[in-house]
Formats: C-alpha cells, structure tokens, sequence
C-alpha cells in the first residue's frame, strides 16, 4: 500500500555431484545453502521512509552454518516519491548487527562473532518514453575493523522496443575488503575448479545484455518505491 510496503523471501538450493576420475577413482560433493528474508517499510510522507530489515542464512559455499540479522534503516528521497515513475534520488542509510557462527575456523580464527556493519546506497533512476536509465553506489563496513570494507557500483539502460519489451544492459562492479568469513583451512583444487567454495578477491565485475518482457494491469493505483527492491 501507500502508507506500507511488506516483502518476504524463503529460498533452499542443494547441488550433489560426482565425477569419475578414471581407475575407480570418484569424486563426490555436497553444497546447499538456505535462508530467508523480511522487509517493513512505513512511509513518512513524500521523502521520508524508516524501516527494518530480518535476516537467516546457512551456506557452505560461503562457509555460514548460520547468519542471523537485523538491521533497521532510513531513507530520504531528494524527489517526492509521487513523482517516483519519472525520476528518484533515494539515499538509504542502514545499520546492523549480525550474530554469525561458522562451518569452519575462519582465516581470522574465528568460529563465531557478533558483528555491527553500517551502509550507505545512493539510487538514482530516471524515466522517459524511450525507457530507464539507473545508477546505484553503495559503501559499507564494519565497526570492529573499519579496513573491512565494501564499494558497490551498478548501473543499468533499458531501452523500450514495443510496449513491454525492452532491450537491457547492465553492468556492476565491486571492491571487495570484507571477507570474514573465509575458511582457515583453504579450498581443495576440486573445489576450486568446481567453485564449491568461496575464495579471497578484491573484486567483482559483471555486464550483461538481455530482453525483457512485462505485463500486467496499467491501471494500477499502488506504486510504492521505497527502499527500491529491497
């Protein structure tokens, strides 16, 4: 609705493999990963938006036996958010604390901890009648260790071919100084070539190009931005 927007997700992905190395010789291996995840927003007029975020994750790959989180968070649109289907400077800034316990000992001999993180996203998407463009930059660390850090660039064109088709390019990029939670003991090779396991970077990159189709009701009187997506 106007004055509140809800999402909520619960996800479970589980991968079994085998390989037949030749002379009786089988490889055999086991990832899964599972969660779930909660958003309330309240709107506060037409640039004010507070809300909280919950969170549970357990993933092997990342090596999380279990994340727990919270985070309450506050958002301010330079734009009134009625004029969200044409323009949006939305800066949302959030603060969390996330109670982790891990599958192994981590590369900071850790096997669990308590963590406070804050972040920063500034979201700017523009609409016209020959589609979108939008950019968003987000930064972010932890309070413990403030060299643990993250930057987050993402952009994105759409440009319309014919009512609810458009054609999409998007890019991203990521500087990564964050990552607590890598295992002490490493990654096998099998691991590493079948990327089972998470592995230290300083950074991630992705572009693509795509179509993409909607459709639905155009008289629809709910359109409620905040927080984006989520």
């Amino acid at each position: 609705t106007p004055a509140l927007k809800v999402r909520t997700q619960v996800y479970y992905n589980r991968s079994d493999t085998w390989f037949d190395l030749g002379g009786g010789d089988i490889y055999e291996s086991t990832t899964y990963g599972y969660g779930t995840y909660g958003l309330v927003v309240k709107s506060l007029g037409e640039h004010w938006s507070v809300g909280g975020y919950l969170e549970a994750e357990s993933s092997t790959y990342s090596n999380i036996k279990l994340s727990l989180s919270a985070a309450p968070a506050l958002e301010y649109d330079l734009f009134p958010y009625s004029e969200s289907t044409k323009r949006q400077l939305r800066f949302l800034y959030r603060i969390g604390l996330t109670r982790v316990r891990y599958d192994e000992e981590t590369v900071y001999f850790k096997t669990v901890e308590t963590l406070l993180q804050e972040s920063l996203n500034v979201a700017y998407e523009v609409v016209r009648p020959w589609g979108k463009a939008s950019v968003q930059l987000q930064g972010s660390h932890f309070f413990h260790d403030f060299s643990k850090n993250r930057l987050e660039l993402e952009a994105e064109l759409e440009f319309r071919i014919w009512r609810g088709l458009s054609f999409e390019i998007d890019g991203s990029y990521t500087r990564i100084r964050d990552q607590l939670a890598l295992s002490a003991e490493g990654a096998s090779l099998e691991e590493i070539l079948l990327r089972q396991r998470q592995l230290a970077t300083g950074y991630d990159y992705s572009l693509s190009v795509g179509f993409n189709f909607s459709f639905g009701s155009t008289r629809s009187n709910v359109v409620n931005p905040r927080f984006g997506n989520g």
